[in-house]
């Protein structure tokens, strides 16, 4: 290779430019073309005929939110009505007879009436554990104790075996005074137990309780005492 003298003469420095003012050349070339060439008169026409239009019918639309159309009725199973026509053939007899004979010498047969006695509701109700008036025996609680200890005899059996404490009695004092339906609500020996109910049903009538000024059944308790 030959050493050149000086960088004036070197062509590889001017390349740049030289394919820069080569584009120009190109672009101005091309932009000539265009607007010589390509205008509306020689541009040829593009147009659509009427046949190559797509028609849109409503028959080829399938419609998505269409309602189902609602079911046939079924037409309903008629009954055959069946009328028994019939002949007024009855004959009704409007002519009555209200009279009647009596005769005088017949005898009036009587009508024994049964009279059912109806039992006063107050009699049967349920007794009550508390009254306005409480039951009282006749004489007071001293009285009581004074009639219980000379009717009530210790049972032999018992007082063998030393056997000491208290029975709970428990009776029901009627409207009239008696005393009904005693028994035992707390035990000790069955010996004393019955000798202590024995004791009470053998009371004389009670001052009944009350309820209103009327008398009313009544509960009623007593201790009786067995000891030696």
């Amino acid at each position: 290779m030959i050493t050149k003298k000086t960088d004036k003469g070197n062509l590889e420095n001017k390349r740049t430019l030289f394919l820069l003012l080569g584009f120009v050349v190109v672009l101005g070339l091309v932009y000539a073309g265009f607007e010589l060439f390509a205008n509306e008169d020689k541009a040829p026409a593009f147009t659509i005929t009427d046949d190559d239009f797509i028609e849109v019918k409503d028959e080829d639309v399938i419609a998505t939110d269409q309602t189902p159309p609602p079911p046939p009725e079924q037409p309903q199973q008629q009954q055959a009505v069946v009328l028994n026509i019939v002949e007024d053939n009855i004959k009704v007899s409007t002519d009555f007879d209200f009279g009647q004979d009596v005769f005088e010498d017949e005898a009036i047969a009587e009508i024994d009436e049964v009279v059912e006695v109806v039992e006063d509701e107050t009699e049967t109700a349920p007794p009550v554990y508390f009254t306005e008036e409480m039951p009282e025996y006749p004489g007071g609680m001293e009285a009581l104790n004074s009639f219980l200890s000379k009717e009530i005899q210790y049972p032999e059996v018992a007082r063998n075996n030393g056997i000491t404490g208290t029975v709970l009695v428990e009776f029901v004092v009627e409207r009239d005074g008696r005393v009904s339906n005693a028994k035992v609500k707390v035990p000790l020996y069955p010996d004393c137990d019955k000798e202590a109910v024995r004791g009470i049903m053998a009371m004389p009538k009670w001052k009944p309780g009350k309820n209103m000024g009327k008398p009313v059944r009544c509960f009623y308790q007593v201790p009786v005492t067995f000891r030696m």
